[in-house]
This record gives C-alpha cells, structure tokens and sequence, in this order.
C-alpha cells in the first residue's frame, strides 16, 4: 500500500515554506506521495454544489488564496528525491490539453519520472463560465482531451483528429520520462466518470467512498473494463480521505477515518481487503500544524497497526 497526504494548497497557512517544510515532513516519516488540489477562480457559488458533499460551499479560507498545482509541484520536484508528486485533481475540461499535457510532461521531466496525473471533470459551474469553458460538454471534452494527451506524450510527429482538439504533423516536447506516460487516476462519482477510468485510467480515484459504494464500483468497472478490451485487475484503486488522528472514536459526521489510530488501521484494511492499493489523506481541519501533527502520528502510532 502507498500513503500520500494532500498538501495545504489553499488558505493562509499555504506558503511556500510551508509547502517544503510538509515536504521534508513526507520524506522523513516514510510517506510516499504528495498531491495538490487545484481551483483557479472562486466566484460567488450561487447554483451549483459539490456533488459528493452536498450542500457545501466554499470555506472562507479557500477565498485567501488556492496554489496551483503544476506551479507547487515545480518547485517540490527539485526539493524532493523520492516521494510521488501528483495532482487530486486537475479539472481537465477547464483547461487547454496541449497545455496541461506540456505541463504534465515538464513536471514529470522535472521531478526525475515521478508524477502522476488526477483529473476530474469539476462540478462548479461558476467556474467554468468565468473561464471561458463549456460546462454542459466538460465529460465529452475530458474523454477527447486524454485521448490527445496520450498522443502528445507518445507520438512525434503528432497527428491527432478529435471532435473537440485537432492536431497534424506537429511537434510536442519535451515528452515524459515515464513511459508511455505518467499514471492517470480519473476521479468521479456518475457512470461517465467509471467508463472514462475503464477506458483512460491506471486507477479509479473515489473521494471519500463508503465500503459500499466503492464495491458497487468494482462491479461496474468490471464490466466497463472488459467493454474496453481491458484486464480486470489493470486498473488500481486510490481512495481519497479524511487524516484525522484524535482520542476517541468517530463522532457524529465523521469519516471511519477520523478517529482514534486503530479505528484509522482498521479503515484501511478494511479498503485493503477491497483491492485499495494507494491511500490520499486530507487533513482535518486543514491547517499546517495540524498537517505536520497528523503526519507524525501517522508513521508512529498508526503504520505500525497496519
């Protein structure tokens, strides 16, 4: 099993000392990977909801300030020798593919072959219409744009005729270190989001799936996999949680997560037993010296229940 840990990306406590410090906090206690969420705008939130929490709108703190992902991930690659820097996630449709696929490829060039690629389509229209981009299509955009991308990272000269992005002859590097690119985790709730995973993806990546939901997954990609000509076990899992070590058991609207270190164990092997294989925590509340707290008493009093 693989643990990372979502970095500070957004609010006052997101700086870049703290970036590092969290960093060297990863590396020193044996953790394997670090993640960046990412939103580029925050307008008013007056239509839509967060399809896996609803009802919840944006915390103040996000309003302070929101890192983006490929700009954090730059600098850790040359501050880093050995963890995983990866998004979770990157909202593809809200983007230019050949620009995100050339960024993709630098940060994977950067940090020695050690990137992987989360993407979801987004949920927060607002967003989408300050940017510029079709929200009602997004779905139909993503699948194109990681059809493109693959090209872009594993053909040179790049033809590419697509309903959305078009390419021919053209020229694309400096193209990725891992080959024939880096993982792609697909993130996603709807049955869009599982045949997008069967069809793209290295690993389906749920935030915060029950053990039911997530089984009722498996199921389904299982016939999704097989529609794409795909083994049942080449696609992995990564689930997304809350960290948050305490005293006593989960309270009232807590995640099995959020708990004492066993309860924590037991969380994760209770998703190890269902085929789980790489684990993002999310840290609660999301302040920096809660981050560093729960790091270490991860690797002390919860690795070695495991």
């Amino acid at each position: 099993m693989q643990f990372g840990i979502s970095l500070i990306m957004r609010g006052n406590d997101a700086t870049p000392e703290h970036f590092v410090a969290m960093a060297e906090k990863a590396e020193a206690t044996g953790l394997d990977a670090l993640w960046c969420s990412a939103h580029i705008v925050l307008p008013p939130q007056v239509r839509s909801g967060y399809v896996m929490i609803p009802g919840r709108m944006h915390p103040e703190h996000w309003k302070e300030r929101y890192w983006e992902p490929m700009s954090v991930l730059s600098y850790l690659a040359g501050k880093t020798s050995r963890v995983t820097l990866g998004t979770s996630i990157t909202v593809l449709p809200m983007h230019n593919p050949f620009e995100i696929a050339k960024q993709v490829a630098e940060v994977d060039q950067l940090s020695g072959g050690r990137f992987v690629f989360g993407i979801g389509v987004g949920w927060f229209a607002e967003e989408f219409e300050v940017m510029g981009q079709n929200f009602h299509n997004r779905g139909a955009r993503t699948d194109d744009a990681l059809a493109l991308m693959k090209k872009l990272w594993t053909e040179e000269p790049v033809t590419y005729q697509g309903k959305h992005y078009q390419v021919e002859n053209a020229h694309f590097a400096p193209k990725p270190v891992q080959r024939p690119h880096p993982p792609i985790w697909v993130a996603g709730a709807s049955d869009a989001a599982l045949r997008r995973a069967a069809r793209f993806a290295d690993a389906y990546h749920p935030v915060r799936p029950t053990y039911a939901y997530l089984q009722e997954c498996q199921q389904k990609l299982a016939r999704y996999l097989e529609e794409a000509g795909r083994a049942p076990d080449s696609l992995a899992y990564a689930v997304k949680l809350p960290l948050h070590p305490q005293d006593g058991p989960p309270g009232e609207g807590q995640y099995p997560s959020e708990g004492r270190p066993q309860d924590i164990a037991d969380t994760i092997k209770r998703f190890r037993d269902l085929g789980v294989e790489h684990f993002v925590f999310d840290f609660v509340p999301e302040h920096y010296d809660v981050a560093m707290d729960a790091m270490e008493r991860f690797a002390q009093e919860v690795r070695p229940l495991l």
